[in-house]
């Protein structure tokens, strides 16, 4: 088997990976903060996306101001969703397999709507860098990879900071793990648990203004991203956003080489074998019990 093709598949596999653990943090960053299984992580990275093509292509933004634009629109819905759905849902004492319905309900929601507002048409956006490639070991990977790797290892570091150093970050751990006793002691866990909606949504829609360069985003792309997203988030352990990042690497690796392997319409099957036989033999991730704290 030639040795440039795999490399040239690992390469791409490990684009992918990082794109599946953005969705995979988001998926625990919202779990981690509120205990709720978030089904519709894949449609901020929709709107995300389909928010920074409108800046950049009808509203003649500037790329920057259209991404910003793009990771905003993620952050408010993530809010939205908090004040409009989920509180109420938390007066009421939901239990959590109506949260989980509700976030199903909230993802073909919003594709409907982005399906009504803007049509079946799938949009690019331009790459970080343009089309510019780079050689390694005789095969190439896009610029706009390299950048889309660098930003998401910045956004890990910048989350471990945060829930490790930052006032902000332990009052929503808190707030999580002890709403009681997060209240006795001054912090207000439904603004916590806002924060988190918005941290959630913003991540989401990131990863979404990265993959929009590489995959044509439209409406029905946000289910196919949300299962690998939470494939990752499973695997790397469901309360440690952290760990999304080592189930995102063995996910798109594992699709890479399936690809390289068999048929590409095979890649799904095999990542998702993969991650079965792992859950069954690790049912507590890989990082085990310890990586379910960490993050």
């Amino acid at each position: 088997m030639n040795s440039t093709l795999i490399i040239q598949s690992l390469m791409a596999g490990l684009t992918n990976s990082f794109v599946y653990a953005l969705i995979g943090i988001g998926i625990a960053v919202i779990y981690r903060g509120t205990r709720i299984i978030n089904a519709m992580q894949g449609d901020f990275a929709v709107i995300g996306g389909m928010l920074t093509v409108f800046g950049l292509v009808s509203a003649g933004l500037p790329y920057v101001w259209a991404c910003a634009l793009g990771i905003a629109a993620g952050a408010a819905s993530g809010l939205l969703i908090d004040v409009v759905c989920v509180r109420p849902m938390i007066r009421r004492q939901a239990d959590d397999e109506a949260f989980l319905l509700l976030t199903i309900g909230l993802a073909f929601t919003i594709s409907a709507a982005v399906l009504y507002i803007g049509g079946r048409e799938a949009h690019l956006l331009p790459g970080i860098g343009g089309n510019g490639t780079v050689e390694i070991a005789g095969a190439f990977m896009s610029v706009h990879a390299i950048f889309l790797i660098a930003i998401s290892l910045l956004v890990v570091c910048g989350l471990w900071l945060f829930y490790r150093k930052t006032i902000a970050g332990l009052s929503m751990i808190a707030a999580s793990v002890d709403p009681d006793g997060a209240t006795s002691i001054g912090i207000n866990v439904a603004r916590m648990r806002g924060y988190t909606f918005v941290l959630g949504g913003a991540i989401g829609a990131l990863a979404g203004i990265l993959v929009t360069p590489l995959i044509s985003v439209s409406y029905q792309m946000g289910l196919g991203l949300t299962l690998k997203g939470f494939a990752a988030a499973i695997l790397g352990g469901l309360t440690n956003p952290l760990g999304a990042v080592l189930g995102g690497l063995v996910i798109g690796l594992s699709e890479s080489l399936a690809v390289v392997g068999l048929s590409s319409g095979y890649k799904d099957v095999v990542a998702l074998t993969i991650m079965l036989l792992m859950m069954v033999l690790m049912p507590n991730g890989l990082l085990g019990k310890a990586g379910r704290r960490g993050g």
